[in-house]
């Protein structure tokens, strides 16, 4: 069996998505090696259990503020991409990590997140939050769960409600941004009925998000020329590891199929797939050079 992925249907979903970039660099972003804090907001694929009014603090002992690999949506006491990024990519300990991101949130649950969590505890820069503009990088990873529950009029108003999020973490502080794109969910197995009925057409929904949230980070970093503001594309690493998934590791039958070595279940990948993830997003990061004075 060949992968599930056509070659015709491999060039359009290549041509369609963009690569990971860096928009703008501000003066605050100093490299990854001066990151120490990463505030993450999102869905099942970020959630580490992290709840801010029962979860304790992170410490560097415990920087996930929840006991490693905490609870995540890969397989039973794995961890997903942001253990991995902590512990395999970055010194462990070194980085304090509030995760507010919830499983099954769409943009209106990462307003929560913000709003509810995020401001009134650790967006004050309390004692055991200490974050500042040039050691936290704010990260968001949503949108498969808008995608599911709507068309793109609707998509436009997440996105729209998303960027009013970025604008009350940039009030307080957050000049470090990173959005993650949307991988190409179409391909999970709870997507292969919708496939089989509408054919590629299913994927344009997840493709159209992906145009519409780069448009409106370049729109966000114009306006916000103090900022760094990064986009990382998951869809790039799935897609490459989907077109070639045995030189990544994986068996090619597994690619289509829940309880495998690529999905966990019929949406969630498996923690070797956060594991290429945390890779790729540290490789790009660590990539991204400081901020350079034109005065």
């Amino acid at each position: 069996m060949g992968s599930v992925i056509s070659r015709s249907s491999r060039i359009n979903a290549s041509d369609s998505v963009t690569n990971s970039t860096t928009i703008t660099t501000g003066p605050h972003w100093r490299g990854l090696q001066n990151i120490s804090h990463l505030i993450i907001f999102g869905d099942s694929y970020s959630d580490v259990g992290y709840r801010p009014k029962y979860s304790p603090a992170p410490t560097k002992d415990n920087p996930l503020g929840e006991p490693f690999p905490a609870s995540t949506y890969s397989e039973p006491d794995t961890p997903n991409w942001v253990g991995h990024l902590i512990t395999k990519y970055l010194s462990h300990g070194s980085v304090l990590v509030y995760d507010y991101a919830v499983g099954g949130d769409t943009v209106r649950g990462v307003s929560t997140q913000v709003r509810a969590g995020f401001l009134p505890g650790a967006g004050q820069k309390p004692t055991w939050a200490p974050w500042s503009s040039t050691d936290a990088l704010f990260i968001t990873w949503i949108g498969i769960n808008d995608c599911g529950f709507g068309g793109k009029e609707q998509i436009q108003k997440s996105i729209n409600k998303l960027f009013e999020e970025q604008e009350e973490l940039f009030s307080v502080g957050a000049r470090n941004f990173l959005f993650i794109d949307i991988p190409p969910v179409h391909v999970s197995p709870t997507c292969q009925s919708l496939r089989k009925r509408r054919g590629e057409a299913a994927s344009h929904i997840f493709e159209f998000w992906n145009s519409e949230l780069r448009s409106r980070i370049s729109v966000f970093s114009t306006s916000h020329p103090a900022a760094t503001v990064m986009l990382f594309s998951s869809w790039d690493t799935f897609m490459r590891i989907l077109n070639d998934p045995i030189s990544h590791g994986f068996e090619k039958e597994d690619i289509a199929k829940s309880r495998g070595s690529f999905w966990v279940d019929h949406l969630h990948p498996t923690t070797k797939v956060h594991d290429w993830i945390a890779k790729d997003l540290y490789e790009f990061l660590v990539a991204q050079s400081t901020h350079t004075s034109t005065e």
